[in-house]
Order: structure tokens, then C-alpha cells, then sequence
């Protein structure tokens, strides 16, 4: 009985060997046949692992778009007030003490967001489009950023470094300059010193540029001089010590839109489109906000509001307060503003104006690049508010 069960066990291995044998070679087989026919392509697994890779790297670039906010996009084009709840529940902490009034101090909530993109916001254990409030995206993280309108507080933060605004500030200065009570600062009108003060004045102190200049810096090389801008409010504490809910005074704080207008899509104000220069003011090592903000959207750069000359000006010899708008920077200043309204300075009947002897450098070589009064832009053609400032003057 032994020797006959031992028999049966070796016949079945011998039969379960064949099948086994038959079954790899038919997977051979197939796999030969399938190579020969895809001329020699890569195996099909090969090809579906480069397709994961593939697609990964597309999600990834998909995903980072969210982590970029845009209100210009048209899907966001809607009343602040579906997102932006007025005030903002932690208003009384930001703020302490006397410093707090009732406004929009915190991003939107999660609901404002969630409606439309809950695939974005469930995609990971820290979701890019996190990244627009958090500090560190993810469950157990719940800390923002500091919200713009906190002034100071978010330019000193990581986003204040590197997030530029994209509304502008419509603001009416003809409706103000008489209701506005000066406080001894030292403007004419007083009125334009509540709002706008000397930034980052040189007064008696020798050290004379925002940042350190380059050994061998040339003497008529642009470098950003102290007290060259004036202050613009950067919060809404002076705009909400008269336009209060309670005093009924249009606009209310809670009507955004009424101050605040989108810029056009794809406006940049940190870009060259003025008289900035982003190379050189990465060379500057200028990284103070405001500082970039106001040059970025200067039309003269050499421009210093604490030189002496300029210190004893009253504030409506350059600026025309009825016709001043803040939506179009050409009326924030005008080249008659240095000269041609007869104040000789830049602008002479004989000619010696410093606008005089440019125009005529530019005008008997096109190459001439007019650095008085600008960095980037006396590369252009000389333009035609320039010429009929000296033609004005010549006439008189």
C-alpha cells in the first residue's frame, strides 16, 4: 500500500509540473507576441506608472493655482459682503484698548470658499488653496496671516512681503481739504498732514539713503534717498473716525467698493510700468512694502519731498486738489508743476531750466536718455506734456 500511494503522489507532482510549465509558456508567449507588435515598446505597466507620474505633476501644477487668490478673476467678481462679513468677529483682539474700532480685521470664513471648491479643499493633508490665510495649512493649524487692512502688522509679515494690492483707493481730496482739521503738521494746507507725513525722514541725521549705497556709487547715480515720499493711510482708522455706522456719514465702513476699485487684470504695481526699476531696487535691498508701493507707481523717482527747495512748498503748488484723481495717476502731479506756471525752477522762458536743456539733448539726439528727473522712463520719446510746458513757458 505504501509503494502504490508513494506512485499516485509522484504522478500528480509530475502532472502539476506540466500544467505549471504549459501556463508560463502560454505567458510567454503572449508577452512576446504583445512586444513584437508595439515594436518593441515599453511594457504596458511601465507605460501606466509614467502616466501616474504624469498626471501627478499636472495636479500639482493645477493644485498651486488655488494658492494664489485673485479678485479679478471673473468667478469673484461678486459683493464683498458674500465673503467679507462686516466687522469681522475678532476685531476687539486685534486691536486693543482705544486702537480698536468696529472693522474688516480676518479673512473670509471657510463657507465663502467651500461652495465652489470642496475638491480643492479636500485634496491632501494640506491643501494649496489653504495656503491663502494659513500660516501652515492643515487641520491642526489654525493660524492666519495678519489681514491687510491691518496696515503695519501685515507689511512685517511673510504674505506683506510679497502680496501687492489689487484694488486701488478711490478717494475724493476736493470733499476733504476743508473738513479735515489739521493738527500742526507740518503742510500747507495743515489739512494734507493728517493723512499724508514724511516717510522715513533724513532730518539731521547724516546717514542719507534708505539703504546703504555701493562703494563708488557716481554722484549723479539714482540711489533711494531718505524723506523722498509722503505717507498715504495704510488702515482705516482715520477713514472711520467720521464714516461710522452710527454718524450715518456715506460711505459706510461696511460699502468696500465705494473706496476700493479692482485694477484692471494683469495690472501689477510692482512691475517697470513707471519710472521703477525692480532690478535696482533688488540691488537697494529695499524690502520695506510701502517703500516699493509708492516707486512702483511714481512717474518721477528723483522726486525728494524733504529737499528744502520742495520741503518749502506749499502742498497745492504741485498738486491741484479740484482736479486730483486718485484712479489716474496723471493727475496726481503735472509737469507745469516744475516751472510752467512761471515758478522758473525746472521750466525757463530762457532755457536754462533743467526741462530746457534736456529736451534740447533728446531732441538733437533721440538716443539721449534724460536722467534729471528719471530712471526708466528718459529712455522714451520725449513726451508731449513736456514740450508744451516749455512752450508755454517760452511764451510768457
Amino acid at each position: 500500500m505504501a509503494t502504490k500511494s508513494s506512485g499516485n503522489a509522484t504522478q500528480r507532482t509530475i502532472r502539476l509540473a506540466t500544467i505549471c510549465f504549459l501556463a508560463a509558456l502560454t505567458f510567454v508567449f503572449f508577452r512576446l507576441t504583445s512586444t513584437a507588435a508595439d515594436g518593441g515598446a515599453e511594457p504596458q505597466r511601465r507605460s501606466k506608472s509614467k502616466g501616474r507620474t504624469e498626471t501627478s505633476a499636472a495636479g500639482q501644477m493645477a493644485a498651486s493655482k488655488y494658492s494664489k487668490f485673485s479678485h479679478t478673476i471673473e468667478a469673484h467678481k461678486q459683493p464683498c459682503s458674500n465673503c467679507h462679513k462686516f466687522p469681522s468677529p475678532n476685531w476687539r483682539d486685534v486691536r486693543k484698548g482705544d486702537d480698536a474700532f468696529a472693522d474688516i480685521t480676518e479673512y473670509p470664513e471657510h463657507a465663502s470658499c467651500i461652495g465652489c471648491h470642496r475638491q480643492q479643499f479636500f485634496s491632501g493633508a494640506q491643501p494649496a488653496i489653504c495656503w491663502n490665510c494659513h500660516v501652515s495649512p492643515g487641520p491642526r493649524s489654525p493660524a492666519r496671516y495678519p489681514f491687510p487692512s491691518l496696515g503695519e502688522a501685515f507689511d512685517k509679515s511673510p504674505r506683506g512681503q510679497i502680496i501687492m494690492p489689487e484694488f486701488a483707493v478711490y478717494f475724493p481730496h476736493d470733499k476733504h481739504i476743508e473738513m479735515i482739521e489739521g493738527k500742526g503738521e507740518e503742510t500747507d494746507p495743515k489739512s494734507c498732514g493728517v493723512c499724508h507725513q514724511l516717510y522715513q525722514p533724513q532730518g539731521d541725521s547724516d546717514d542719507e539713503f534708505v539703504t546703504k549705497p555701493p562703494k563708488g556709487l557716481a554722484d549723479d547715480a539714482f540711489w533711494l534717498k531718505k524723506g523722498t515720499f509722503r505717507t498715504s493711510p495704510r488702515t482705516h482708522a482715520i477713514c472711520f473716525t467720521c464714516h461710522t455706522a452710527d454718524s450715518g456719514l456715506a460711505p459706510a465702513p461696511s460699502n468696500c467698493n465705494a473706496c476700493h476699485k479692482l485694477l484692471p487684470a494683469g495690472t501689477d504695481v510692482a512691475r517697470a510700468h513707471d519710472d521703477f526699476d525692480p532690478k535696482l531696487a533688488a540691488e537697494m535691498g529695499i524690502k520695506d512694502r510701502f517703500t516699493l508701493i509708492k516707486w512702483s507707481r511714481r512717474d518721477t523717482a528723483k522726486f525728494r519731498h524733504e529737499w528744502a527747495p520742495h520741503a518749502a512748498l506749499n502742498c497745492t503748488s504741485c498738486h491741484n486738489i479740484a482736479t486730483l484723481n486718485t484712479l489716474d495717476r496723471k493727475t496726481t502731479v503735472q509737469v507745469k508743476s516744475c516751472g510752467g506756471e512761471g515758478t522758473g525752477c525746472h521750466i525757463e522762458a530762457t532755457g536754462d531750466g533743467a526741462l530746457n536743456i534736456e529736451f534740447a539733448k533728446k531732441k538733437a539726439d533721440p538716443a539721449f536718455q534724460c536722467t534729471k528727473c528719471h530712471i526708466a522712463n528718459g529712455k522714451r520719446q520725449f513726451p508731449e506734456s513736456h514740450a508744451a510746458a516749455i512752450a508755454a513757458a517760452q511764451k510768457r
